[in-house]
């Protein structure tokens, strides 16, 4: 099947399918239903491979997974999630996705650098971000295309990024408990050097000097690290601590069962909020009380910036903040009413 055939059948000239292809605004509106009518009953699907030979364009993007360091992050709902909004809006747009993924750093740098030179993706979306990091270095150096979804450690006013604001977030973590009684409240982390631990632990810091509420340092959770475990526990007991702001809802769910195996239930014993409201926050009970980051804006907004950038459409520099919502659910208790017993 052809644009001659199509053309033929819609009775417009071929040009005029052409242009109906790249949604061209010289075509009425009323004219592009009719051949996009026409191409469905035929079944024609435009040959992508012989656009990309004549446009030199790949129209493939590359998707940079952070370095998988730890064995967890392969597990991380998160990836796979933003991945599948991502992939579908390409397919919106006629474009394909490469995923970049690797163990370290350095490998994931290799990987970029053979595909671009290729010529097999025209951008990169990187999911991650971090200091120094020679990936986002190699990009801005050779003025390639590129998206970061989270917030740049570096070149910040120069980088196109979406994210959401996770100061306000772990803000309204703090609020929404010291509502509810709370004032000794933890952050706990499974990574203390990631750009969105460092913006969710500010916020935090932030948000209890506004309640007047002493602060802690971040707590790092490592399973295999059992005397940091045991001094987590301890330090939860002589500090009286009532309610964790906790990093994602994966780290959640384990810290909840780290405290259960040792006799502390939540939300009882210890109150829970967390981020990204995955799959996992209503799994089991208590369910997490959890940040809805709008996973499906997150990936649509940050394609349509990589397409612009792409296209030229664009300039290099852009900052979205996509709105979030605090999901209240079981993991959170009102400890008000104890307290004023107690007193």
């Amino acid at each position: 099947m052809t644009i001659k055939d199509v053309a033929e059948r819609a009775g417009v000239s071929p040009s005029t399918v052409s242009r109906t292809l790249k949604n061209s605004s010289a075509i009425s509106q009323k004219t592009k239903d009719k051949v996009r009518k026409t191409m469905k009953e035929l079944g024609y699907v435009p040959n992508i491979a012989a656009k990309m030979l004549a446009s030199t364009d790949s129209h493939a993007i590359g998707v940079v997974f952070p370095p998988m360091i730890k064995q967890d992050r392969h597990s991380q709902p998160f990836n796979m999630e933003i991945l599948t909004v991502i992939n579908h809006e390409a397919k919106k747009h006629h474009y394909t996705i490469s995923v970049v993924v690797g163990s370290s750093i350095t490998e994931l740098e290799e990987q970029i650098k053979r595909m671009y030179a290729e010529k097999r993706v025209d951008g990169f979306v990187v999911l991650y971000s971090m200091a120094d990091d020679p990936v986002q270095k190699f990009l801005r150096n050779n003025q390639i295309p590129f998206v970061i979804l989270g917030t740049p450690v570096d070149y910040e006013n120069e980088t196109t990024y979406v994210d959401n604001d996770n100061k306000l977030m772990a803000r309204t973590a703090v609020d929404y408990l010291a509502e509810l009684g709370h004032r000794n409240i933890l952050f706990v982390t499974d990574d203390q050097t990631s750009e969105v631990f460092l913006e969710r632990y500010i916020g935090y810091e932030i948000g209890m000097s506004r309640k007047d509420l002493i602060s802690h340092s971040s707590v790092l959770f490592d399973q295999s690290d059992l005397p940091n475990l045991q001094k987590f526990y301890d330090y939860v007991q002589a500090k009286h601590i009532t309610a964790l702001v906790v990093i994602d809802d994966m780290t959640a769910l384990k810290v909840m069962e780290f405290f259960n195996c040792h006799g502390l239930q939540v939300p009882d014993d210890l109150s829970l909020v967390s981020f990204n409201n995955s799959p996992y926050a209503h799994i089991i009970h208590p369910y997490l009380t959890s940040f809805d980051i709008d996973i499906s804006s997150l990936g649509r907004v940050t394609f349509e910036r990589i397409l612009a950038l792409v296209q030229k459409k664009a300039k290099n520099q852009a900052k979205v903040l996509v709105p979030f919502s605090l999901k209240k659910r079981e993991s959170v208790r009102d400890v008000r009413e104890s307290r004023d017993e107690n007193s």
